[in-house]
């Protein structure tokens, strides 16, 4: 399915326009003028001018302390302390700021204010951006926001518990094979000293070579079936 409005530039990409600094959001290349509407329920927390790098534009504080950013906009349509709802009109889109074409900058930034990567969200924000609205795309924002922010939202229904779940699996999994490895290793490197220590006199070296040998075999034969 083919975007609605085409992400021109993606997050962290490096450009001279951005004096070669990582790109803090993305960016949807759309007409002057169209259409902005807010991703989730929030409160306006700050309007940016044009004098800012990334034009007329403006903060949405969600209800979970997360913070969506729009810049570039020909209008702002809102003021601080402004509550929104989601897929209420927040601006027009523009060219304004540090801009060589119009477009919309969106950005994310989670309650601590760290940067994250918005790119998840870019399908969703430019189906309620501009005339025409998916049918039924902003009530399912709205209803399903009114019960939790919108990044938890996200992050919780896309499944991150259960991959990080299976992660943590991997690097156990993992760390055991390594232990494992050198436990082989370690029996193999074992025996053959032994024997050396049986050619010099060394009466019980060849009782530990064998149990040393013995060790290494089923060590193998273990990591061998895990790997099948």
């Amino acid at each position: 399915m083919t975007m609605k409005f085409r992400l021109s530039s993606e997050f962290g990409e490096l450009s001279p326009v951005r004096n070669w600094q990582p790109h803090s959001g993305i960016d949807l290349a759309m007409p002057e003028g169209t259409p902005l509407r807010s991703l989730g329920a929030g409160v306006v927390d700050r309007v940016f001018t044009s004098g800012d790098s990334i034009g007329k534009g403006l903060s949405v504080k969600l209800d979970d302390g997360s913070r969506t950013i729009y810049g570039h906009m020909s209008e702002v349509k809102a003021q601080v302390g402004d509550k929104v709802n989601a897929g209420q009109l927040i601006g027009l889109s523009g060219n304004t700021g540090n801009s060589t074409a119009p477009h919309l900058h969106f950005g994310l930034k989670d309650a601590e204010g760290n940067v994250l990567d918005p790119t998840p969200f870019a399908e969703p924000l430019a189906n309620i951006s501009g005339d025409h609205v998916a049918p039924g795309l902003i009530p399912t924002l709205m209803s399903n926001h009114d019960s939790q922010g919108l990044l938890s939202r996200f992050f919780w229904s896309t499944g991150i518990r259960e991959k990080t779940g299976e992660i943590l699996t991997e690097v156990a999994l993992g760390a055991l094979d390594v232990v494992a490895d050198l436990l082989a290793g370690f029996t193999l490197v074992g025996s053959a000293i032994m024997i050396l220590l049986k050619i010099g006199g060394w009466r019980d070296g060849g009782r530990w070579a064998g149990v040393l040998v013995v060790a290494n075999i089923l060590l193998r034969a273990l990591l061998n079936n895990g790997g099948a």
